[in-house]
């Protein structure tokens, strides 16, 4: 079980999953196109149909990187939208490398959107 996830640390630390490597979070970018179609097919979903990485206000998207010897590798993916009381529509992990990413990108997309929908309305 994961503790409570804080959304103002999601840029500034690593965590550390079950049994696995150290993992970093961060808002997904342009260049993490090419990634995210790649695990996409690993999971047999079709890599062209992923809108996830057209910048969209109303959404979020965190990505997660792997530290694995001395490289950083590509490891997962996740959105949401921007509404409240939203849950994650994607998920996606590289299950060979991870154990425990689903829980955490999950938790770190709730925490962010609720994060940022609380501010906006306020």
């Amino acid at each position: 079980m994961l503790p409570a996830f804080d959304p103002g640390a999601l840029l500034s630390r690593t965590y550390v999953l079950p049994r696995g490597p150290r993992v970093r979070l961060r808002l997904a970018r342009p260049s993490d196109g090419p990634a995210i179609r790649a695990l996409a097919a690993e999971h047999g979903m079709e890599g062209d149909s992923l809108q996830v990485v057209r910048f969209d206000p109303r959404r979020l998207v965190i990505c997660a990187m792997a530290l694995v010897g001395a490289e950083e590798v590509f490891a997962g993916v996740g959105a949401i939208d921007l509404e409240p009381g939203a849950e994650p529509e994607l998920v996606l992990v590289d299950e060979e490398l991870t154990d425990g990413l689903v829980e955490l990108l999950t938790a770190a997309l709730a925490g962010r959107a609720g994060a940022l929908t609380r501010f906006r309305a306020a």
